[in-house]
């Protein structure tokens, strides 16, 4: 009886004595905290307000809409500028428009909601949206441009008519101001960001002059608006590939940095140096990220 209590003894010491290097490592903290401008890298957005806990479980959904953007703008960009007699201003990519850049973004959208990042949910929710009605208005199921046609069944025919153009460029304007505010609000994050926003600005301001243009007969100027238009929203692709770039090396921790030229130093002042609780909160919230991630 002896012998088998003192061998299940050993037995179990021996056990203990196993489990003990796996203990040991599993406590092994292997922590990473995040500045405010990696923060913002990530995420394009400013550090005003206590994350969720959410945050700090998930991956981060900005590259999914970025990804989505310039698989959708880059094309279409080549196509208004009319590269290799590319033509239709956008109809042959109605199929990329509502499912990389509409879909793509308006998922990103709500998730952005979730994580608690306000602006990057506007900005991905709005543009996606504006994906869907633009591929909206070339489906000639929708029936939006068709009664604009001499036969009032013909969509491409009335997505080239005096009427339509006049009609929808207005859309163009009210998208053109949404920009702007975008642009201004961007100025929080960095150059990049603002940078893409201002050349979407320059984008909608000649879609509608092009439009307008067309619609009165004008087509020289009319085409040179558009081809403008298409050179500005290559720009936008292009920033939006750096951009990409960008955060999924900060995603992966590669050990070196792109710039993108942080602007926080605009706004800096005496009332950001006396933070409010809710900030203090969220600084603590951040330095703890690293805590809840160990192996």
């Amino acid at each position: 009886m002896n012998s088998d209590l003192d061998r299940n003894g050993e037995e179990k010491a021996s056990f203990q004595n196993r489990e003990t290097p796996s203990q040991a490592l599993s406590m092994v903290p292997t922590s990473v905290t995040l500045s405010a401008e990696q923060f913002e890298r990530l995420y394009l957005t400013r550090m005003t307000c206590q994350r969720p806990k959410l945050a700090k479980q998930v991956g981060n959904p900005t590259p999914l809409a970025l990804g989505g953007f310039v698989i959708t703008t880059t094309p279409l960009s080549c196509c208004l500028m009319a590269w290799r007699g590319a033509s239709g201003n956008g109809v042959a990519f109605i199929g990329p428009i509502v499912f990389l850049g509409g879909l793509l973004l308006l998922i990103t959208s709500i998730l952005e909601f979730i994580l608690g990042n306000t602006f990057p949910c506007v900005v991905f929710g709005t543009i996606g949206g504006f994906w869907f009605a633009f591929a909206a208005s070339m489906i000639p199921s929708f029936n939006a441009a068709a009664p604009y046609s001499p036969s009032a069944t013909d969509t491409i025919a009335g997505l080239s008519s005096p009427g339509f153009m006049t009609t929808y460029a207005f859309l163009f304007i009210t998208m053109a101001v949404l920009m702007l505010i975008f642009m201004i609000c961007a100025t929080r994050t960095n150059i990049v960001y603002t940078l893409i926003f201002l050349s979407l600005l320059v984008v909608f301001l000649l879609l509608s002059s092009a439009y307008w243009q067309l619609a009165e007969g004008d087509a020289s100027v009319g085409d040179r608006c558009v081809k403008g238009a298409g050179a500005s929203l290559f720009v936008a692709s292009l920033l939006g590939f750096y951009l990409l770039i960008v955060q999924l090396f900060e995603a992966l921790e590669f050990p070196f940095q792109l710039p993108v030229g942080d602007l926080a130093v605009l706004w800096t002042d005496e009332s950001h140096n006396n933070k409010s609780g809710d900030s203090r909160r969220y600084d603590e919230d951040l330095a703890a990220i690293g805590d809840d991630r160990s192996v």
